[in-house]
């Protein structure tokens, strides 16, 4: 080979070297370029879509809850209420707290995003902020300043109005099966987050209606669900201790002994006549088990005598299959009477479970008028714990039995309402927790409660079973088809037309 060809061949070897170098340089300067392009157009996205405008940000709008369950949107009652509230009410919701970041998993998951949503729709009349009492103690002071509601040691959210506060813990804001709580776990069964903010933001902006009194110290359970489902009615609620020296507050509105276990006090009955006697409203639930099978309740039904009402000694039984719940005579359906269907659910079943029946007294006034609430099939007998082979021994006879009655007066211009029951499954923890606030049984207690009261549960807020994140293609509506639809039809595939636009004419001309 020439030498001449051989200086060629180099020559035309750094030109080649030389115009690769070139065009990689220009790749990676183009690669790089579109890697900062791209991060502050994603920069610029985010602000945008962060910016707040009457504390809600594009971002919020442009969010939608698909879920058959909506756990992250408010319902139309509470943005109804909400609305409804003059434009320069400031309800101030403050987490106690970082704001939480890693939700799965935790009450956090269903609190959070729901927050965000009670902002997004309030038009202004809701603030959330998360305020770390250990970095900032002066909020404290701030939010309470005299010290009533002891916020040193609450954990969880401070619900404010005009110098008026409700505390909310976020362990509060679901219902738990009964059955697991009894051994320390909390297995949820439903969640009640917006039920219990409504109620907070209803009770804060229009003050509590009524107040109701349970009695305690009788062996009874806890009444956490059935104290939200008044809450929710407006009306407050407290325990009252029983004792030798009872007495009922001035402002009770109305009275309640629930699942208790053992018998009132002589004191206790001077009490409850005097206040039934000027109108008083009282609810009392008894069943059949074995904590309570040899408690007769003498001294309350000597009470209830007044009134022409007597809970029995025994367990009412079953023996027609088809108001059996799983072959079990003593968990069965039961029928509510005529008088009462407007109460109940319509086109839906009620439950009892170990249940006492409630008979009259033969207490021979006849101003007292008493009425069946829940029945029995007519196939149904009593029956009777044989203490020593650990059997319930049955009656031979077969009939129907209430399991339910109410009682009132006639002819006076301050009649009592008095409901009694022989079954725990229209107000104890264990029920509620375990059905939720929307079964047929919770329902005819509420309206029990909301008649007797005049209570006002128009902004009731139905409790929601957890997420399984089905899509319920009823809240897909207009606007979010269109928003979706102009993201995924036009949004989309225009950014990936211009990326291949761009890519292909840079790598035309390098």
């Amino acid at each position: 080979m020439s030498k001449e060809n051989q200086n060629s061949k180099k020559t035309d070897s750094s030109e080649m070297k030389a115009k690769t170098d070139v065009r990689a340089g220009k790749l990676k300067l183009f690669s790089i370029s579109s890697f900062i392009i791209f991060l502050v157009i994603v920069l610029a996205i985010n602000i945008i879509f962060g910016l707040k405008i009457n504390n809600t940000s594009l971002g919020d709008y442009l969010t939608f809850d698909m879920t058959a369950t909506g756990q992250n949107s408010v319902s139309s009652v509470t943005v109804d209420y909400l609305h409804s509230l003059p434009a320069d009410t400031h309800i101030r919701i403050v987490g106690l707290m970082d704001k939480p970041t890693n939700l799965k998993d935790t009450p956090y998951e269903y609190i959070v995003p729901l927050l965000d949503d009670y902002v997004a729709v309030s038009e202004g009349r809701i603030t959330v902020e998360y305020i770390n009492p250990t970095k900032y103690p002066s909020i404290i002071s701030e939010l309470d300043p005299e010290g009533v509601y002891d916020l040193a040691n609450t954990t969880g959210y401070v619900i404010y109005n005009n110098g008026r506060i409700i505390k909310i813990n976020p362990v509060d804001c679901f219902t738990y099966d009964a059955e697991y709580l009894q051994y320390g776990y909390y297995m949820p069964t439903s969640n009640i987050v917006e039920q219990k903010i409504t109620s907070a933001i209803v009770n804060l902006t229009q003050g509590f209606t009524y107040k109701a009194y349970f009695v305690s110290g009788l062996g009874e359970g806890s009444h956490d669900q059935l104290s939200n489902m008044l809450a929710s009615m407006s009306i407050e609620s407290e325990d009252i201790m029983a004792s030798d020296s009872f007495t009922i507050p001035s402002d009770c509105s109305l009275l309640i002994m629930n699942g208790i276990n053992s018998d009132i006090t002589d004191s206790m009955i001077e009490a409850i006549t005097s206040y039934l006697s000027s109108g008083g409203k009282m609810i009392v639930a008894v069943n059949y088990y074995n904590t309570n099978v040899n408690e007769s309740f003498t001294k309350l039904n000597t009470l209830l005598a007044n009134y022409n009402l007597r809970i029995g000694n025994s367990l009412v039984v079953e023996n027609n299959p088809g108001y059996q719940i799983n072959s079990d005579p003593y968990n069965t359906l039961v029928d509510v009477t005529d008088q009462f269907t407007d109460y109940a659910t319509a086109g839906t079943v009620l439950r009892s479970s170990f249940a006492r029946p409630i008979t009259e007294a033969d207490t021979p006034y006849t101003y007292i008028q008493t009425s069946p609430i829940i029945t029995t099939s007519t196939s149904s007998s009593i029956g009777m714990l044989d203490s020593s082979t650990g059997t319930i021994i049955q009656s031979v006879n077969l009939e129907q039995y209430n399991v339910g009655m109410y009682s009132t007066f006639t002819g006076t211009p301050t009649p009592p309402d008095v409901y009694v029951f022989g079954t725990l499954t229209f107000t104890s923890d264990e029920y509620i927790s375990n059905f939720g606030f929307n079964d047929a049984n919770v329902v005819l207690t509420r309206n029990i409660i909301r008649k007797m009261l005049a209570a006002n549960d128009s902004v009731f807020v139905e409790g929601k079973m957890l997420s399984d994140y089905s899509i319920d293609t009823t809240k897909v509506n207009s606007n979010t088809v269109t928003v979706m639809t102009f993201v995924t039809v036009a949004i989309i595939p225009l950014a990936f037309v211009a990326a291949g636009v761009i890519v292909y004419n840079k790598r035309k001309n390098l």
